[in-house]
Parts: structure tokens; C-alpha cells; sequence
């Protein structure tokens, strides 16, 4: 019992475990841990680059084009609805996992940028100019 047992167990501790070693596998199959962990806001373009969120721009783009009243809240509630559903994913333990090796990053200016997107197309839409005859 003498000093390299004791560094065995912290070895050990420090060690990957298969399950967590596989998160970011899983989440972020591009990542490696060379990379460096990723930042709040590398984490937002990778959400708004990813397909679900090109489609989504794509829509708003649409709906600031064409301003109409009901244009506006038909994209407004999807923007709204990925940004709540991508805040409540975070907390689920493979997320958590993978916030903590790095791999995927915080979620704060994702959420605040959605919100951002949603509240414009609403303003745009519910504001446009009327042209007069």
C-alpha cells in the first residue's frame, strides 16, 4: 500500500469511462478533444448551420421579405419552439455529459439569438408598412 497504489487510483479516477468516452461520438461525430472544448457561440453556429436551422432562416428570411400578420407568427412559433426545445435538451444526462468533456458548448446565446430571430418577425410582421393608394 504504498505510493503507486495510490497513484493507480487516482489514474483510475481520471481515466475516460467507456460510456462517457462515447458522448461525443455520439453528439459531435466531428469533434475530437483536440479541437479544444467548443464556445457558446461556435455552439450557435453550429445549431443555426445545422439543417433544421438553414430551414428555419430560411423561413424567417421569407417572412421579412413577405411582411403579413400571419406569415410572421406561422415562423415565429417553430423558431420559438427549437429554441425551448433545445433549451430543455441540454439537460438531459448525455447533453451534461457532453458539455462537460467539451464537445459541445453553452447554450445561452443560441437561446438568446432564437428569441432575438422570433421577436423580429414579429415586430416586421405585425408592424409593415400599409401603402396608400
Amino acid at each position: 500500500m504504498g505510493p503507486v497504489r495510490g497513484w493507480l487510483i487516482a489514474l483510475a479516477a481520471l481515466a475516460p469511462l467507456p460510456a462517457t468516452a462515447e458522448v461525443c461520438g455520439e453528439v459531435r461525430p466531428g469533434w475530437t478533444p483536440s479541437d479544444g472544448p467548443v464556445g457558446a457561440l461556435a455552439e450557435a453556429g453550429y445549431v443555426l448551420g445545422s439543417p433544421l436551422g438553414v430551414i428555419l432562416l430560411a423561413f424567417v428570411l421569407l417572412a421579412m421579405i413577405w411582411p403579413r400578420r400571419w406569415l410572421a407568427v406561422v415562423v415565429a412559433l417553430p423558431v420559438l419552439a427549437f429554441a425551448a426545445l433545445f433549451f430543455l435538451a441540454r439537460r438531459a444526462e448525455l447533453a451534461v455529459l457532453a458539455m462537460g468533456e467539451g464537445c459541445i458548448g453553452g447554450i445561452g446565446p443560441t437561446v438568446a439569438i432564437l428569441i432575438l430571430i422570433a421577436a423580429a418577425v414579429l415586430v416586421r410582421g405585425f408592424t409593415a408598412r400599409r401603402r396608400q393608394p
